[in-house]
């Protein structure tokens, strides 16, 4: 083939992942929301392929499913949510595909804007899907494994006679389902703990945990100098109630947020909050007053393994 060739393929690929969302980008202002804008990625080989499922009190209070596929987020509007129980078939309409980003998101939508309100990530993890989800999407079912934080087992999107958004999402059959409902799972953010409902009446948790502190007249500790913690060597083991975490391979940082001054720091104190600016932001939305995290950035590969060379 000539390059020429090559070329012409390359830019046709380009518009088609620029197309899958337009129609995200012409309802949002880069102005007004804090909504990552990224563009679609190439599609995950053979690595494994991300869900998240938001719950956004818009206008009308609902959960969004997002399933990743063809580098951006397939979503679609679940007004009464995911059910375990596979007697309840639950109306979901597809709406326009998000950018991957878009799974790390959570925040308020500010008013005047195109889905004003606060949205929170209510459950992540992996989704398996069976057979090529893409033609499953095309043919109208779609059957799919999840795990996830709350959501596990098996489930399935299919497509109504009424519209081509129109789709039902079921659980299937298996030792996951059972005759719960909706209301039954945990309500708060996978990430942040908070539910919708603490976010708009203004809970605090910090001042929660400062008021109960004065109550113990538990003396506040002053760290001057955070460290990060650092593991300690130690003989091999193999012991029920222990799980060992993996290596990763990036940027231990020091996350420090005094009201809205945000730093991050290296473990050798060198700032590098510019170097981040999504995890600064990140920080930064947390609702906390002041706080330390201890963590580590990393970046993943379409396999899903750290990789350093990408950071």
């Amino acid at each position: 083939m000539l390059d020429r060739d090559l070329a012409w393929r390359d830019m046709a690929d380009k518009a088609e992942k620029r197309e899958l969302l337009s129609s995200y980008r012409a309802k949002r202002r880069t102005d007004g929301t804090t909504e990552p804008f990224g563009g679609a990625l190439p599609a995950a080989s053979g690595g494994p392929l991300r869900f998240v499922i938001h719950h956004h009190a818009a206008r009308n209070t609902h959960f969004d499913l997002r399933l990743e596929m063809e580098g951006v987020l397939r979503s679609w509007a679940v007004p009464k949510g995911p059910s375990p129980n596979v007697a309840d078939k639950r109306f979901a309409a597809l709406v326009e595909d998000h950018p991957l980003e878009y799974g790390d998101f959570e925040g308020k939508i500010p008013d005047g804007n195109y889905g004003a309100g606060w949205s929170i990530v209510w459950d992540r993890g992996i989704w398996h899907p069976t057979g090529d989800p893409i033609e499953g999407l095309r043919d109208g079912k779609l059957l799919f494994e999840l795990d996830g934080q709350k959501l596990h087992g098996t489930w399935t999107l299919v497509r109504m006679k009424s519209g081509e958004k129109d789709w039902l999402f079921i659980k299937e059959y298996d030792d996951q389902a059972s005759e719960a409902g909706t209301d039954d799972y945990p309500m708060n953010s996978v990430f942040s703990g908070l539910s919708i409902d603490d976010l708009e009446a203004g809970y605090n948790p910090a001042q929660d945990i400062l008021k109960r502190l004065g109550k113990a007249r538990v003396p506040l500790a002053r760290i001057e100098q955070p460290k990060p913690m650092l593991a300690r060597s130690g003989d091999p083991f193999d012991r029920k109630g222990w799980i060992f975490e993996i290596k990763y391979d990036g940027y231990r940082l020091l996350c420090e947020k005094n009201g809205d001054d945000v730093t991050l720091h290296s473990r050798n104190g060198n700032d590098l909050s510019a170097t981040f600016p999504e995890i600064t932001q990140a920080v930064a939305r947390l609702p906390y007053e002041s706080i330390i995290i201890d963590g580590e950035a990393v970046v993943h590969d379409l396999f899903g393994m750290p990789s350093f060379a990408r950071m």
